[in-house]
Formats: C-alpha cells, sequence, structure tokens
C-alpha cells in the first residue's frame, strides 16, 4: 500500500515532488545515460570513428561559398565574447522585469557551462578532425562541442523564458520552433566548419539540455508552489520592451561587424 501511495504521489500534479519531478528527473537522467554512452563509445572508437566521419563526409559536400559564409556567422553567435554582450543585454532587461529567479538560473546555467566544458574537454582529450578538411582552425580539444552546450545552456534557456512569460500562442510557437531550429543550425555549423566530429555536438546538446532541464523543473516547481505575488507594472514591462528594441539590434550590428573583420581567409 505504502509503494503504491509512493508511486501514486510521483504523478500527482498538485504536490511539489509530484509530476513536475518525476518527468525533470526521468528526461535529466536520460539525458545523462546518453552522454555517457557517448564517453564510453570514444573507448572503443571504431563504430563511432566510422559513424562521425561517413557523417562529417556528407556534411562537406555540401559546402559552397554562401554557406560557408552563412555557416561562419551563426558559429559566431556562439562565441563567448558574443554571448557575454547578450547575456548583459537580457540580464538588464530581466532586472528591469524583477525576473530574479530567471537571471538567476542563467547566471548559473553559464558559469556551469564554462566549468564544465573545460573539465571534459581536459578530461576526454580528444582530437579535432583532420585540419585538412577544416574550414577554420582550433587547437583545443574536441569532446563535446562547447557551442553545443551554449546553445542549450544560454539560448534554450532564453528560450524558455519568453515562452514562459508570453500569453500570445503564436508568438510561443514561433518562439520555440525557430529557436530550436537555430541551436540544430549552431551545432550544425561546428560539422560543416569541420572542427567538431558529430558525437562531440550530440554529446554536447545531451549534456546541455540534461542540465537546463534541471534548471527549467526547479523553475516550474517554484512558481507553481512558491509564486512571486508582486506584479510587474506596465512601466517596467514598457521599458523592458523599449530596452529590448534597442539592444538587440544593436547586438546583430556588432555581429555583423565582428564578423565583417573575421571572415574566412
Amino acid at each position: 500500500m505504502k509503494f503504491k501511495n509512493f508511486i501514486k504521489n510521483r504523478f500527482n500534479i498538485n504536490k511539489q515532488n509530484g509530476l513536475y519531478l518525476t518527468l525533470g528527473i526521468a528526461i535529466t537522467s536520460l539525458l545523462i545515460f546518453i552522454f555517457l554512452n557517448f564517453i564510453e563509445n570514444l573507448f572503443s572508437k571504431s563504430a563511432l570513428l566510422i559513424f562521425d566521419s561517413r557523417i562529417l563526409d556528407i556534411i562537406q559536400n555540401l559546402r559552397s561559398p554562401g554557406l560557408n559564409k552563412l555557416m561562419l556567422f551563426i558559429t559566431y553567435m556562439g562565441e563567448w565574447g558574443n554571448i557575454a554582450i547578450l547575456f548583459f543585454i537580457i540580464a538588464a532587461i530581466l532586472t528591469i522585469l524583477h525576473k530574479w529567479r530567471y537571471l538567476s538560473a542563467l547566471v548559473v546555467s553559464l558559469f556551469s557551462a564554462e566549468i564544465f566544458i573545460h573539465f571534459v574537454k581536459n578530461l576526454i582529450g580528444r582530437q579535432r578532425p583532420p585540419v585538412t578538411n577544416a574550414l577554420i582552425s582550433l587547437t583545443d580539444f574536441s569532446f563535446p562541442s562547447g557551442h553545443s552546450y551554449i546553445a542549450v545552456a544560454f539560448y534554450g534557456l532564453v528560450i524558455y523564458f519568453i515562452f514562459d512569460i508570453s500569453i500570445n500562442k503564436i508568438i510561443r510557437v514561433l518562439v520555440l520552433f525557430f529557436g530550436i531550429l537555430f541551436i540544430f543550425a549552431l551545432g550544425f555549423s561546428r560539422l560543416y566548419l569541420g572542427v567538431h566530429w558529430p558525437s562531440d555536438v550530440l554529446a554536447g546538446f545531451a549534456a546541455s539540455t540534461s542540465f537546463i532541464t534541471m534548471i527549467i523543473t526547479f523553475l516550474e516547481i517554484r512558481q507553481r508552489f512558491y509564486p512571486i505575488k508582486k506584479s510587474i507594472s506596465e512601466k517596467a514591462k514598457k521599458t523592458s520592451v523599449i530596452a529590448g528594441l534597442i539592444l538587440f539590434p544593436l547586438w546583430i550590428i556588432y555581429l555583423v561587424v565582428f564578423y565583417l573583420n573575421h571572415q574566412l581567409q
């Protein structure tokens, strides 16, 4: 009887340790398992190397001058310096809206990403694909892809914020669709440019998604069971919209200038 009640409570949407926590733990555990499976396969090498090599060959046959420029621009949106600038813009808007939980989650996600990527890359020590097939040159280790990890850890979390704040269903669908498309494009750009193996990118996605699943689960539980009653003033909402309309275009202009000064030789 106790076991039956325990299982029943795990799927109770009205309990703090119910359905939200159960789903969060299940998804996180599955993604961690996938990530660890990639690491295990790295040491057996043969099957994974064949998979990686075949996928890279297919992707590199798609190259064209126009696509080279597009992929390079997309990959620059995952550079730490460019991420940092956008982070301060979003942090300013979240501060205006008094979204302290969102801001804290974003800070934790970014700092943990830097630590995780640095630690695992140096622990695994996987070499990047052959330089002869790469459009840009990098010298650090390959596994997991930092750009893929940050695509989810930063952009994925921002997509969740917009989705959660917005009450317009059309905006929600568009943000989710184009946001996910952009995240995959950022990971794909690393394969296209020849600086990562496909398993690097997939492992980066798995690891990062597992972590932000924990963050989102925590946010959802806090929001449902410990809601912040203070409402946001109309002035704050308007100020945040104006700030966004001014700062985001400036960030895009900065990205374009950055890209024009770091094009392929």
